[in-house]
């Protein structure tokens, strides 16, 4: 393990944080390669719309739950002090499994919702999520890489916006989309990210303050 107390150190930290950015970037920008007009459109809104309606809906779940998971990444990383190989490895497996994501989005697009293709979808969320809070319990729990003065609060926020969260949003926006509508499935997800993100805890302990004895 590198301990990252100069700048010539933390080299090895930066660059598992900048290719994790540039994968997350990539999975959302293959997640929009995915939007084009359908063969022989008459060029009216409403047969683009008519056609492109669920995929929107399903682009929109993808990219909160690609950016649910980027976001409980970037705010785990914030406070890792120390650079650790297994923990690099376990981000990969992470981002490989992030890099499924247009193709399971794809499978939601290609015609009839079906139950086996909502499973295939929500079960690639929980396997990013799975892997991702297997990395976090890892930085925070076993090697301690994150910052000490962390609290357990802010620890357990972390893991469960990062484990939890993205694939039961997911799942539940998903059923909400068959039941009741495919926007109604988008703004769903919405609500839930936007409840995630005011889920806070104060990330450092408070420093016990010295009494003078008299």
């Amino acid at each position: 393990m590198k301990n990252h107390d100069t700048p010539e150190k933390s080299y090895d930290l930066e660059r598992l944080i900048f290719f994790s950015d540039g994968v997350f970037a990539i999975a959302i920008t293959l997640l929009a390669i995915e939007l084009h007009p359908p063969e022989g459109w008459d060029h009216t809104f409403a047969s683009l719309v008519n056609y492109l309606g669920a995929h929107v809906i399903f682009y929109l779940i993808s990219f909160m739950a690609i950016g649910a998971f980027w976001m409980s990444h970037r705010l785990m990383f914030r406070y890792v002090v120390k650079f650790s190989e297994t923990a690099s490895w376990i981000n990969l497996l992470f981002l490989a499994a992030v890099g499924l994501t247009p193709l399971a989005n794809m499978l939601l697009g290609t015609g009839s919702l079906t139950l086996d293709v909502i499973w295939i979808y929500v079960g690639l969320m929980s396997v990013i999520s799975l892997i991702g809070g297997a990395q976090g319990a890892y930085l925070t729990l076993i090697s301690k890489t994150i910052d000490p003065r962390i609290t357990t609060g802010f620890k357990l926020a972390t893991l469960f916006r990062l484990s939890i969260m993205p694939p039961a949003m997911c799942a539940s926006s998903l059923w909400v989309g068959i039941h009741f509508g495919q926007w109604q499935a988008a703004l769903f997800a919405a609500a839930i990210i936007l409840l995630s993100s005011r889920m806070r805890f104060k990330a450092f302990k408070e420093e016990a303050v010295e009494t003078p004895m008299a």
